[in-house]
């Protein structure tokens, strides 16, 4: 079904899918390693401030990828798509770093690292993605 799909997708989105695929090899081969030092190895002040600006470089190049799409989408339905995702993975996001961020001062939940807001955002972006994809009715390809 993707492959099928895959040739109908702008040369934005294929720059953008490119560039988004070869991130998250990065990040997969990036992080565990930093994870291993960080957990067995005693690693100065200075290497964990390297060590965590490697780590979120990937990450940061999603979110540059993300703007460097928009900027590059000439079809104004695939760009108006797009920017509805992101609003709707914005909201979503937000209002759940609020809400914990209420419980976690309230003393309810407990406190999370920030990079996961990082994290519900880019799910949000995949999850509205393939909730569009599958609402769509048969036969609008």
């Amino acid at each position: 079904m993707f492959a099928a799909k895959q040739r109908d997708l702008t040369p934005a989105q294929r720059a953008h899918v490119r560039r988004i695929v070869w991130l998250l090899i990065a990040y997969a081969v990036i992080l565990p390693p930093l994870v291993w030092l960080r957990a067995h190895r005693h690693v100065s002040d200075a290497m964990l401030l390297a060590m965590a600006i490697v780590a979120s470089l990937p990450v940061l190049g999603m979110f540059a990828s993300w703007g460097r799409y928009l900027s590059d989408e000439r079809d104004e339905y695939h760009h108006a798509v797009v920017l509805r995702r992101i609003a709707i993975a914005t909201n979503v996001t937000m209002g759940a770093a609020v809400v914990w961020g209420f419980l976690q001062a309230f003393g309810v939940m407990p406190l999370i690292e920030t990079y996961w807001v990082a994290f519900v955002w880019i799910v949000m972006q995949g999850a509205f993605g393939c909730f569009t994809a599958f609402a769509r009715p048969a036969g609008s390809d």
